[in-house]
């Protein structure tokens, strides 16, 4: 998915035109950056439960029409839920930003396999 497909999505959430939100386009990368941000760790639990190789430091975006680097379940699922919430908080809707928050965290955590372990008794 790219940066302009993700804002898209997050945009038709919004009760509204898209084409009343033309001037929010210009934070679509810098929103971007911040979701790649917040879900660095959970990029990572997801490549450890795939055996693929981690990612060393955040990577970002420069373009509207780059690819966003992240698996893609959390990234179909989770950030367009994250770009709405900014979306709907520059049109002062707090209640909306909470919304669209909540379901961002929710489909971020449900996005990333859960990491099991040996545990050790150690009370033996």
């Amino acid at each position: 998915m790219t940066v302009n497909e993700c804002y898209e999505i997050a945009v038709s959430f919004l009760p509204e035109e898209p084409a009343d939100n033309v001037e929010m386009q210009k934070f679509a990368v810098p929103w971007c950056n911040m979701l790649l941000a917040e879900t660095f760790e959970q990029e990572n639990v997801y490549r450890r439960t795939k055996g693929l190789a981690e990612i060393a430091a955040v990577p970002k975006v420069s373009a509207k029409t780059d690819e966003i680097p992240y698996n893609e379940n959390m990234v179909r699922a989770a950030f367009p839920y994250g770009m709405a919430r900014w979306i709907f908080r520059e049109n002062d809707d707090v209640s909306g930003s909470h919304e669209y928050y909540n379901l961002y965290a929710a489909a971020v955590s449900a996005s990333v396999p859960l990491l099991t372990a040996e545990v050790e008794d150690v009370y033996r």
